[in-house]
């Protein structure tokens, strides 16, 4: 590493543990708190860095090649929260369903992808280590045996297999700082047989995670079960013991699947998932439109069951139902956190077949604000629905606000806001922000007297509430 870089790198840590102790402890001289917040002084220097630079601290290391942040140590979970050795952060990652087969065909696209997804803010990308038994991935078949494919196509397998996944983790990880989340049976139709599934995971723990382990975030059992190999109740069970096979031979954390033949607890409740992953819905008429937006919360408490990533969303160019507003996937997002989800996947045609570019795709640069505003450790603060009994705030013309709270700090997330009607009250004195998510501008500030209805008029289709 540069001896610039590393200077930049120690700045930056330094600039970021000063202005957070000066928050912390009240003021800078004789500025208080709220002072200091209000003069912009440590927020706009930190606005003004490159994006993938924010966010460095203890321990972090800046790439010398192009400056991306690599977060370090095995990521974990506290709470709700995902946490390495930096402290929690918000786990933003991307679809990129073809990753391993454009490492070994495609490098240079393959890295090009990853820096400009390093470059808005992701943290990791989900990448699937086999497909090939639909029609659809023809010429595009990830191979880790011999197999046919449904339409009768035999395909080889590849001679350099483990070496290439284990390069795309290494490669993801040192150059651009991108964590992999491996979905592992992705089409287990190429194995059907159980021996080989788990012949299947015991490589992949010895050849690939084995020494990696703060490379990967998350080990995802298989995509979509019921529909990719694992059908009816014996797909269940087997899919519960590979779980458990999983958790009980590595300190990664292990997810299970989406399965919607039955139920979310059948899959994941008294399981040894730390995750669970889950595809919420993408019905656009539902809610006014905004049910795919709040969808998550319905299983984000789940008695006896983990966390849940927001897995596979809708997004631009998804199956079934498209959605292309920044607004709405990027409140998606927020709304998740706020709920207590500690992963959010951005999902879309480029992440699965790439026949378009990710940087061609609508919304994806929009989501760096909001990494910039929530807290990482969001997820374990309390969440409400305001207007419940418990929450700070209530609210009148949006579809739904969830409001999370920690000690006397507020964010809220309004979706659905029908701008001539919005209003909110308070149960106790607070003065609120309101933050565009999409551009980080701050659009005003209101003064909340307990159970007095205060309108918020703004132009603006996607912002939070923050104190």
């Amino acid at each position: 590493m540069r001896t610039a870089t590393k200077c930049r790198a120690a700045a930056i840590e330094q600039m970021i543990r000063v202005g957070a102790q000066t928050i912390q402890s009240g003021g800078v001289g004789s500025m208080n708190r709220r002072a200091f917040i209000k003069s912009g002084l440590f927020g706009s220097a930190l606005l003004h860095l490159p994006v993938n630079l924010r966010g460095a601290g203890r321990g972090s290391v800046v790439d010398d090649s192009g400056g991306f942040v690599r977060r370090t140590g095995r990521v974990r979970l506290d709470d709700h929260a995902l946490i390495d050795d930096q402290g929690p952060f918000l786990g933003l990652g991307a679809s990129y369903f073809s990753a391993l087969w454009r490492y070994r065909h495609d490098r240079s696209r393959f890295e090009s992808d990853l820096s400009f997804l390093a470059q808005q803010g992701f943290r990791y990308a989900r990448v699937l280590s086999m497909v090939g038994w639909f029609e659809a991935w023809k010429g595009l078949e990830i191979a880790p045996v011999n197999f046919t494919t449904r339409a009768g196509n035999t395909v080889a397998t590849w001679p350099d297999y483990w070496q290439a996944l284990a390069g795309l983790v290494d490669l993801s990880y040192d150059r651009f700082g991108i964590r992999t989340q491996i979905t592992i049976f992705a089409d287990a139709q190429l194995m059907p047989a159980k021996g080989d599934r788990l012949e299947h995971l015991w490589r992949m723990l010895t050849e690939v995670v084995a020494g990696r382990e703060e490379k990967i975030i998350l080990l995802e059992v298989a995509n979509e079960a019921w529909q990719n190999g694992f059908p009816g109740e014996a797909g269940v069970a087997d899919l519960r013991e590979f779980t458990r096979w999983l958790a009980d031979r590595t300190e990664v954390l292990v997810a299970t699947t989406s399965n919607h033949e039955g139920s979310f607890e059948s899959v994941y409740r008294d399981s040894a998932a730390d995750i669970a992953t889950w595809h919420f819905s993408r019905d656009r008429a539902a809610d006014g439109g905004w049910r795919p937006v709040i969808d998550c919360r319905r299983l984000a408490h789940v008695p006896g069951c983990p966390p849940v990533s927001s897995n596979e969303p809708i997004g631009p160019g998804s199956s079934v139902s498209s959605e292309s507003d920044p607004a709405k996937l990027v409140l998606a997002a927020a709304y998740g956190f706020a709920s207590g989800l500690p992963m959010h996947v951005f999902h879309s045609e480029a992440g699965v077949f790439g026949r378009t570019r990710f940087e061609d795709t609508p919304a994806i640069r929009d989501f760096r604000h909001l990494m910039r505003l929530l807290p990482g450790d969001l997820p374990n603060w309390t969440s409400t629905e305001a207007g419940e009994p418990d929450a700070p705030l209530c609210a009148e013309g949006c579809v739904s606000m969830v409001c999370c709270r920690k000690d006397v700090r507020v964010v809220c997330v309004p979706v659905g806001i029908r701008s001539e009607s919005f209003a909110v009250s308070s149960r106790m004195p607070l003065q609120l922000r309101a933050v565009d998510i999409l551009t980080g501008r701050e659009l005003g500030v209101f003064d909340l007297a307990p159970g007095k209805r205060t309108p918020i008029a703004l132009k603006s289709a996607a912002f939070i509430l923050m104190n």
